[in-house]
């Protein structure tokens, strides 16, 4: 992640003519059409989780439940503005966690719970000749961090994922540079699986694996509103 995140920023300080030769460039014609901002969110998010215990049994022994969840978060992101269109990159500092979920198995419990960490979307703003209105659509990469407590054994990997994102909004200048934005966005994460570090210590058949889940399905849906600052 640290190195898409890199080579995204170097792109794009690229396309805003940043990177320059050495001679002096003029401080206001280099950031003309550059706008810093900060976003609020509310969003909700669904995925269905299967798990699958036996190796030979493919089907037989899964377990698929689904569920949901909502989340408040905020978003810092950049963006400049080319013109006919705007690109732009938005990054989520703090990590959206899912609800943490209890598992009994006779006299030991299974917790387990994932974090959606470093989320990056890289998007580009189409405005529409309807006064503020514009379409946003774009591109998400994201860690998803496993947080769990096996008291039958082992552990899951981090993992990560991409996806992509579409959505509308409406901007309303405020003046000296400044507008307010409110948008809908909808999401589709790719699934991911995962497999426990350990054997089943179940026993019961000879074609134990380690367990392995499959998270499929997962999207999301977010209202927001930004303010930026274009230069």
């Amino acid at each position: 992640m640290k190195k898409i995140i890199t080579t995204l920023s170097f792109t794009f300080l690229m396309a805003m003519g940043l990177i320059n030769s050495a001679s002096a460039v003029n401080l206001d014609e280099m950031f003309s059409g550059l706008g810093i901002g900060v976003s609020a969110a509310h969003g909700g998010f669904y995925g269905e989780g299967t798990e699958n215990e036996e190796g030979k049994k493919t089907g037989e022994d899964n377990v698929t439940e689904a569920g949901a969840f909502t989340a408040n978060f905020g978003s810092v992101f950049v963006e400049y503005d080319f013109g006919p269109i705007s690109l732009g990159v938005d990054y989520i500092p703090n990590a959206i966690e899912t609800p943490k979920n209890l598992n009994t198995q006779g006299t030991l419990k299974n917790t387990v719970m994932a974090e959606f960490d470093n989320h990056l979307t890289a998007y580009a703003i189409i405005p529409v000749p309807l006064g503020g209105l514009y379409l946003k659509a774009g591109a998400i990469m994201v860690d998803i961090k496993s947080i769990e407590t096996l008291e039958t054994g082992g552990s899951y990997p981090d993992t990560d994922t991409t996806g992509i994102t579409a959505g509308f909004g409406y901007a309303v200048e405020a003046g000296n540079g400044v507008s307010v934005r409110a948008e809908v966005l909808a999401a589709q994460y790719d699934k991911i699986s995962v497999a426990n570090s350990v054997q089943n210590p179940d026993r019961i058949s000879t074609d134990d694996v380690a367990t392995t889940v499959t998270v499929d399905e997962m999207m999301a849906a977010s209202a927001r509103i930004s303010i930026i600052k274009t230069f």
